[in-house]
């Protein structure tokens, strides 16, 4: 598909794909933090930092392992002290499919239609050869920060590497989703061409100023 093999003494690049990657999980509103008796207390970040806003801090965080790519720069991916991953999600979940399509015409509007509309997400295919076993998405907005060294010191974990063509794809869809900016399409319209648009749409659009 779209993968291709990578050597475990190969550098880390910009696409690598690795499997069991820590991710932290925690909520500001409720952390255990270990006080100076070493037992966990719970209470708000806020109310951490009101201890001691300069001191590092101890606490008690769940870490699981997930799928990610490397959306660092290969420049700075072979001398940064810190790389960047985004996370793999299952296809289906990340967005919110509960059954899958029937048949190859119904997956392939799906992964158009969601590509077009999802610029946050990029599609992985599935492909067994590579330990990719379900079709899944990388989550631009889930970004995992992993020291170099450490992550060059486990590159038994990286499972494949996108190939040219994907790899391409890949670096454009990244800047893409971090340039872009939130705008109404429809503001340019003037007050009877909006009223089409909203027609048409079929849902709730707010007019500007100089529509209504």
């Amino acid at each position: 598909m779209i993968y291709e093999t990578v050597l475990t003494t190969d550098p880390i690049e910009q696409g690598d794909i690795f499997q069991n990657i820590p991710r932290v999980d925690f909520s500001l509103s409720s952390l255990a933090i270990i006080d100076e008796d070493d037992e966990a207390k719970e209470m708000t970040w806020r109310d951490a930092l009101a201890l001691n806003s300069s001191a590092p801090v101890s606490a008690v965080l769940a870490v699981k392992p997930v799928a990610a790519i490397v959306v660092t720069q290969n420049c700075d991916a072979s001398r940064g002290q810190t790389l960047s991953l985004c996370q793999i999600e299952d296809y289906l979940s990340a967005f919110n499919q509960a059954q899958p399509p029937k048949n190859p015409k119904g997956w392939q509007s799906l992964l158009m239609r969601m590509s077009r509309m999802n610029p946050r997400f990029f599609y992985l295919p599935e492909d067994g050869n590579y330990g990719i076993a379900t079709r899944s998405a990388v989550d631009f907005r889930i970004v995992l920060p992993v020291p170099r060294i450490d992550l060059e010191n486990m590159r038994d974990l990286r499972i494949a590497r996108l190939n040219k063509v994907a790899a391409e794809h890949f670096r454009e869809a990244l800047s893409n989703f971090f340039r872009r900016y939130a705008f109404n399409e429809w503001y340019p319209l003037n007050r009877e061409e909006f009223a089409e648009y909203a027609a048409q749409t079929g849902e709730h659009v707010a007019a500007f100023d100089w529509q209504k």
